[in-house]
């Protein structure tokens, strides 16, 4: 997508938007029809806060209420994998041989246990992503373009990265209509998602785009711990309505639905983390709707037309929905 200025703005909805709202007064731009919010990297690059937890039970939510949802294991470890039943040996075809050209994409998605949920695994041969793609041209687009090709298919893929800076998470942000991040709310609460704010940053200025905020996750949240109730107020306060109102309470079912291969919904739907992930899942899918009815009223100057729209529209629109760029993080 061309702006007025003559800035390239990549295929993502989310960066459209996100220009309007930090621009003041009117842009003119040229719209895809095609495009909305369907895939969601689950990212931060601290570990432990809950990311493969919640794409698995996400994705099982989403699927129980209809979606169609791809998950695409990112994390070499291959943990949603092997949460959703696939053997530590079953694991190739994979998601590396997939971004690595040795394995059409078609043939890595399988079907999994959970109805309306397809799968392609991590595997422990993502370890050498960072060699691999950096000797391949455009290698940073490589998922955005591998995932092209079966979108179609798809109402939602949520893609489960790794806790770290790789170059997968940059393409993870690349192939990105918007993303989740979990936090834990820990003394060092904020530390992964700053470090994932670089990360966007240096990704929007070295490929001129990357995604937009879907939503800030509280998770394992224990407020009778002494310090959780001040971390989540710090939280809240530095991300405000991009954090989600659902939090995720700590809920040992959550370990014990892993360790049988379900989800949670699956293992204890009356848990209390399965009310609290049907309760986020509700938020998903509202700034899902929202934020698509912004970019279709945004589009409504025709199909591949020119469309005007001025900052206080846009900044209005987005204050109402909740989602909103990384600048911040």
């Amino acid at each position: 997508m061309w702006f007025a200025d003559g800035c390239s703005y990549g295929r993502s909805p989310g960066l459209v938007i996100e220009s309007v709202f930090n621009r003041a007064g009117t842009l003119a731009y040229n719209c895809r029809s095609d495009t909305m919010l369907k895939t969601i990297p689950v990212i931060n690059n601290k570990g432990g806060v809950g990311k493969t937890t919640t794409t698995v039970n996400v994705a099982a939510g989403l699927a129980r209420r209809g979606r169609r949802v791809l998950l695409v294991d990112l994390d070499s470890q291959g943990s949603a994998s092997l949460s959703l039943g696939v053997g530590q040996n079953d694991l190739k075809p994979s998601s590396a041989e997939v971004l690595f050209g040795k394995t059409p994409v078609e043939e890595a998605i399988r079907s999994t246990s959970l109805e309306g949920v397809d799968l392609i695994t991590g595997s422990l041969e993502l370890a050498n992503a960072d060699v691999r793609l950096k000797e391949q041209e455009r290698g940073q687009y490589r998922l955005r373009e591998v995932l092209s090709t079966v979108e179609d298919r798809y109402q939602t893929i949520l893609i489960d990265c790794a806790p770290s800076t790789s170059i997968l998470s940059v393409c993870s942000l690349v192939a990105a209509d918007a993303f989740i991040i979990p936090v834990a709310p820990s003394y060092l609460a904020l530390e992964g998602v700053v470090s994932l704010g670089k990360t966007v940053r240096r990704v929007r200025r070295g490929l001129g785009e990357a995604a937009p905020i879907l939503g800030v996750l509280l998770t394992m949240v224990d407020r009778s711990e002494g310090e959780v109730p001040e971390s989540i107020q710090k939280v809240r306060d530095h991300y405000g309505g991009k954090v989600f109102e659902t939090e995720i309470r700590r809920d040992p079912a959550v370990d014990e639905a892993q360790n049988r291969n379900k989800d949670i919904f699956q293992y204890a739907s009356d848990s209390t983390a399965a009310q609290d992930y049907d309760r986020v899942i509700d938020e998903i899918e509202r700034r899902l709707q929202q934020y698509n009815s912004v970019y279709g009223d945004l589009m409504n100057g025709g199909e591949n037309g020119s469309v005007q729209a001025t900052g206080a529209q846009a900044n209005s629109s987005a204050s109402s929905n909740g989602v909103s760029a990384a600048s911040k993080a």
